[in-house]
This record gives structure tokens, C-alpha cells and sequence, in this order.
């Protein structure tokens, strides 16, 4: 990047051509991206798609001088960032490393990094962007313009003579590797103090990118089975006879009891949330930074995203109601006593909760301004935090018990004349104590665990961390 010019800041910077030496640096770095100065000059848009065959390609491409590559090399693997060395992100920050920083490909993950070339880059270089109010400028790029998925990452070139923010305007990246060079960035409003305000922002991916999991939701858990009700006591069979009933069988023992009503099935357990979606490294240049008045810093705000829910636990299975008992019969000289009502079956156990997901990774974010305006830039870099567990499942209600069988009748033949309130009831109900006894109820699932949050990403000034 070019010196920095000697004028004092500005208010604004609207209307006022590039200084010499912020253009020149505008034009290198668009020869860099193979860009033409003369259709930029002429006020045009350039974008391309450098081939990025190898690590020194990549650092031909990024304006970085050999004592920033040392300072960053210094400082690139911060306990987080170290923390991940032995999985497949520790091969990805390596190789970050290689390109941003003084670092090399240990020959150990030269067959890791080999299938990453040619690297997908996307370049964008423009004289002068206005962003007007309430916009943002989104420059991320999706996979499928490089006919590959969103698990691959994806480089992003901005390059900018002259970026002007209306008030409310920002310029943001969702999930890919940034280098933004901007030689005036003109702020004329300040961002308010929300985590969706800021003028510049490294934000995760707008997915989860986990492939273990379901990257939109985590599936619930299914309903239990619901249990059988239970079958009727069986009434003695009977004739009539000039005598009274007589039975046609003999009775069987256990034959006028309702059956009791099966257990319901439990809910299956809820599936456990993806990671949130990861924020990767970037690398900006602000070449001049030039507020309005009230203006008090340029804020960048960074991080990864939220876990995503856990599914919820699958409802348990109703208990099936137990079968009713078979009523009394009196025959001649033959008496089969009520049946017992059956007992309900148990509701099965609501499932558990899915666990939440865990806070997406982020990586290293470096900024780097004139030394005397470093105090001019607010970084908010935020943690991950991890997703919500999902809600267990409720307990199957507990099947009803059978009522018991009635008692036999025991009024007088209708022809006998007697005061009605002489008469006893047509049918009496067998005593309580022959009802089946209602199931237990299912217990309730356990609420899945929230996931853990990770921790913010490294952010750093011209190589020094800043305070967040």
C-alpha cells in the first residue's frame, strides 16, 4: 500500500479526487488483480477471477510488506487459533499463515493444501463506491459461481479507490476470506452500539457448514407409539328356561376380565444442532480514514455465528385404556361374579432433547491504518455462542383402567304391582374395587444441553491485538 499522504484529516472526502499517492496505490494493487487502469479511471467497475495456482500466488496478490509478515507471524497462532493445529482447520490456518504471515507448508500437509489450488478468488476493483444510507454492500460469494458447494472456502479481492458510507451504510463479508483495500474511507455517521451496527463487518457464513449435521435445523425427535386398549371381559352365555337363565358353559376362570391396555412407546430422542457458521480471516487496508463531525471511530465488527438448536424430544405414546369387565350373571343355581375392569397401560417416556451446537470457529482479522489514526477504528469482535438445546418431550398420558363389570339386576318382574320407589335400580354398578387402576403417566425427556460457546476471533491493528 502507498505512504500515507501528509493532509490533515478531513470532514469529508466527497468530491475531492484522490491524492497522488492513495490513486497510485489504487492503481498497483489493481494491476496486481489484473485489472485495467484505464476502464477504472473511466470510471468502470472490474471484476475478475485471478487463477491462485500456488501459495506464492497468493501472496503475490495481497499488498503485504516482509516486517508485517513477520509481526503477523508472531502473533498468527494465538491460543485459539493453536488450539486447532491437529484437525483439518489447523491445515487451513496453516496454509492462511503461508499467504498472510511468514509462514511455510510443512511438508506433512502439502497433500492437504495441494487440493485447495487453484484457489477460487474473486476480484473487485472500483475508483470510487458510494454505499447510500441503510445499505450494505455485501461482497461475499457463494460456491456455486465457482461450480463448487459452500463447505469450500472462497477468496474475496475488493479493492477500492475512494469508499464513502452514507449513515447506516456497511460493507460486509459472510463467511469468506477478505482483503479489502480501501485508500479513502469516507464514514459521515456513526454506527449505533448494537451488534447488527458497524461500517465494516467479518460475519460467519449465513449457514452452518458442519457436514455431521443437518445445516438448516435439527431434526425432532418422533412421537411414541400409542398403546393398544385392552379387550373386554367376555359375558357368560345364557339361555332362558321356564325356571330362570341357565349357562351354556362352564364358565372359564379370568374369562369376564377386561385385559389390560399395553404401554405407549417412548419418543425418540431430538438430533443434536450444527455448529454455527464460521467467520474467516480478513485482511484490511485503510489507507486514509476521513470522518464526518460527531464520527468518533470507523467500527469493524467480527465474529462467527450462533449454534444452531438442538431438535426437540419426540412426545411419548399415550398408554392404551384397559378393557372393561363383563357384567354379573346369576343363572339357576349357577352364579359367574362381574368381571375386573382392566388396568391402563404406562405412557412411554417423552425422548430427550437434542443437544445445541457449538459456536462457529473464527479466524484471525487484521487491520491495518496509518499509525496516527489507529485510535480512529472500534473493533467489536464477538464470541460464538452455542445453540440452544432442544425442549424434551412430554410423557404419554397413562391409559384409563376398565370399569368393572355391572352387577346383575335385581328388580321384580314388572308385572308385580308395588310402589315404583319399592322397586330396586335395573342395573347396579359392580363396586368400585372392581375398576382397572389408570396407567402411569410417561415421564417428561430432559431438555438437551446448550451448546458451548468459542471464543471471539483474534483481531489485530497493525499488528498489535486490539482491545474489543
Amino acid at each position: 500500500m502507498s505512504a500515507p499522504p501528509e493532509a490533515p484529516l478531513r470532514a469529508s472526502g466527497l468530491g475531492e479526487p484522490l491524492p497522488p499517492g492513495l490513486q497510485a496505490g489504487f492503481l498497483d494493487q489493481a494491476a496486481r488483480l489484473g485489472h485495467s487502469a484505464a476502464a477504472l479511471l473511466a470510471g468502470r467497475t472490474e471484476v475478475g477471477y485471478p487463477v491462485i495456482d500456488s501459495v506464492a500466488a497468493a501472496r503475490d496478490l495481497v499488498p503485504v510488506t516482509p516486517e508485517q509478515r513477520r509481526r503477523r507471524q508472531s502473533v498468527f497462532f494465538a491460543p485459539e487459533i493453536a488450539l486447532r493445529r491437529s484437525i483439518g482447520q489447523g491445515v487451513h490456518d496453516r496454509l492462511e499463515a503461508a499467504v498472510f504471515a511468514d509462514g511455510w507448508i510443512d511438508p506433512t500437509d502439502e497433500t492437504g493444501a495441494g487440493r485447495h489450488f487453484p484457489f477460487p478468488a474473486k476480484a473487485t476493483s472500483v475508483l470510487r463506491r458510494t454505499v447510500a444510507a441503510g445499505e450494505c454492500w455485501d461482497v461475499s460469494v457463494r460456491g456455486a459461481e465457482f461450480g463448487l458447494d459452500d463447505l469450500d472456502d472462497l477468496l474475496v479481492f475488493v479493492n477500492v479507490g475512494e469508499l464513502v458510507l452514507e449513515p447506516g451504510a456497511q460493507l460486509a463479508v459472510q463467511g469468506n476470506l477478505l482483503v479489502l483495500v480501501v485508500q479513502r474511507l469516507v464514514v459521515t455517521a456513526a454506527a449505533g452500539d448494537g451488534p447488527d451496527d458497524f461500517h465494516l463487518g467479518i460475519l460467519p457464513t449465513p449457514f452452518s457448514v458442519d457436514p455431521r449435521r443437518n445445516r438448516e435445523r435439527a431434526p425432532d425427535g418422533l412421537r411414541g407409539i400409542d398403546g393398544v386398549a385392552g379387550t373386554h371381559g367376555r359375558t357368560a352365555r345364557t339361555t332362558p328356561t321356564f325356571v330362570g337363565l341357565r349357562l351354556l358353559e362352564t364358565p372359564v376362570a379370568g374369562a369376564a376380565d377386561g385385559l389390560p391396555g399395553t404401554d405407549g412407546t417412548a419418543g425418540t430422542d431430538g438430533r443434536p444442532g450444527a455448529s454455527g457458521g464460521p467467520s474467516k480471516l480478513a485482511d484490511i487496508y485503510l489507507g486514509d480514514i476521513s470522518m464526518a463531525a460527531g464520527v468518533r471511530a470507523v467500527v469493524v465488527r467480527a465474529g462467527a455465528g450462533r449454534g444452531l438448536a438442538g431438535g426437540a424430544g419426540g412426545d411419548g405414546g399415550a398408554g392404551g385404556r384397559g378393557g372393561d369387565g363383563a357384567a354379573e350373571v346369576s343363572a339357576v343355581a349357577q352364579h359367574v361374579p362381574a368381571g375386573r375392569g382392566g388396568d391402563g397401560g404406562v405412557g412411554g417416556d417423552g425422548g430427550r432433547g437434542g443437544p445445541g451446537g457449538t459456536g462457529g470457529i473464527s479466524s484471525n482479522v487484521f487491520l491495518t491504518v496509518r499509525p496516527d489514526q489507529a485510535d480512529r477504528v472500534e473493533v467489536r469482535a464477538l464470541s460464538s455462542a452455542g445453540g440452544w438445546g432442544g425442549r424434551g418431550g412430554r410423557g404419554g398420558a397413562g391409559g384409563a383402567g376398565g370399569a368393572g363389570g355391572e352387577a346383575a339386576a335385581v328388580n321384580g318382574p314388572k308385572a308385580l304391582d308395588g310402589p315404583e320407589a319399592l322397586n330396586g335400580p335395573e342395573a347396579l354398578k359392580g363396586p368400585e374395587a372392581l375398576n382397572g387402576t389408570d396407567g402411569a403417566d410417561g415421564k417428561d425427556g430432559n431438555d438437551g444441553k446448550d451448546g458451548r460457546s468459542r471464543p471471539a476471533p483474534p483481531t489485530y491493528i497493525n499488528e498489535v491485538s486490539a482491545e474489543t
